[in-house]
């Protein structure tokens, strides 16, 4: 169990995550290596707390293999 973060910061009004790698090589000393090609990722609604919307998993999850269930998905 988590709390859910009710004002979450959004971008076009929609949530989303941001997906990046990087590649520990040592902790002593430090060494990282990040891939800049990164991505993120975003719902496909605008972000509501209203009740109707709460279940409502295109408006609160960035999850492709959901989003692309949506009627507006677009592909591109």
């Amino acid at each position: 169990m988590q709390r859910y973060i009710d004002k979450p910061y959004l971008v076009g009004g929609k949530k989303f995550d941001m997906r990046i790698y990087a590649l520990v090589l040592s902790y002593s000393p430090l060494t990282i290596y990040l891939y800049r090609a990164g991505f993120a990722r975003f719902s496909n609604s605008i972000f509501s707390m209203k009740a109707d919307d709460i279940s409502n998993s295109f408006v609160h999850l960035t999850n492709v293999a959901i989003q692309k269930t949506a009627t507006n998905y677009d592909s591109v």
